[in-house]
């Protein structure tokens, strides 16, 4: 197990028997810091993984950092998440999050992967991963992540590492995007990599080389699953023109000013209940 990284400045923190309390070993006592609401997949790994590793007196008062507001700081960087928590003392303390180094191979293999599945640009868009592909993100075991605090906490795991990776898992649940900001991936560049290797994932299809005889002729009679249709944006056409090209239309069919306005109303009432139904 690695040690908890302490900073070797010692500044004004006093460390006087700190953190004293030894971690927990009763499965009663874990069960009653589990966490009730529902999460996407990468949060509920960050968060997981992160809990292994604490006690369950730290991990209570570190939601409870995160939830009073003490996390100050969160910079989501390619492999390693760094985090300010206002803690006990003048400055707050710096928390860094690690996850295990990817090569360029890991992450062709990530979009070959995506490239494979139907649906998997979408997916990812609303924060849905296959376990796989999670492994890949951010990590395949808990010992596989390395997390570090400047707090006198002589535990691996304190209270400020769990308060940022709450407020982390929080980030990647509103925001799927931050998930693959930790390996320097945006949607835009995954996209890109999906669709090179969609190209060879084509060929394999039409080749049939890496597949059985069964395999060849199951796709010959069923093919592959089609992605879903687009999904548009529903909005008011008016939202989306000119308005004053709409009120020179307008203007050809009324008479007065007040008739105008009221026909421009009548148009943008029409559209919104045609979009709000």
């Amino acid at each position: 197990m690695a040690q908890h990284t302490k900073s070797e400045e010692h500044d004004n923190v006093i460390y006087a028997n700190f953190g004293a309390r030894k971690r927990v070993s009763t499965p009663e006592e874990v069960g009653r810091v589990s966490r009730v609401r529902s999460m996407a997949p990468a949060a509920t790994r960050i968060v997981s993984f992160v809990n292994k590793e604490a006690d369950s007196g730290r991990i209570t008062r570190g939601r409870q950092y995160a939830n009073g507001g003490h996390v100050v700081g969160l910079d989501v960087r390619n492999g390693a998440v760094h985090g300010k928590v206002a803690g006990s003392q003048n400055e707050p303390f710096t928390v860094l999050l690690q996850v295990p180094y990817r090569t360029n191979d890991d992450v062709a293999e990530l979009s070959q992967m995506f490239a494979r599945t139907p649906n998997s640009i979408a997916n990812a868009r609303d924060g849905l991963l296959s376990e796989e592909a999670l492994g890949i993100l951010i990590a395949q075991d808990p010992a596989d992540m390395r997390f570090s605090c400047t707090c006198p906490d002589p535990e691996y795991v304190c209270k400020h590492v769990v308060a940022v990776a709450d407020r982390l898992a929080a980030r990647m649940d509103a925001d799927p995007s931050v998930i693959f900001a930790l390996r320097g991936l945006d949607f835009a560049r995954l996209e890109q990599a999906v669709m090179e290797q969609a190209k060879n994932v084509s060929q394999d299809s039409f080749s049939g080389s890496s597949l059985s005889p069964e395999e060849r002729n199951e796709l010959f009679w069923e093919g592959r699953q089609l992605p879903d249709m687009p999904r548009p944006k529903v909005a008011p056409a008016v939202d989306d023109s000119d308005p004053d090209l709409l009120r020179k239309a307008m203007r050809a069919v009324s008479h007065t000013n007040i008739d105008l306005l009221r026909a421009v109303s009548d148009v943008e009432d029409l559209y919104y209940h045609l979009t709000h139904q």
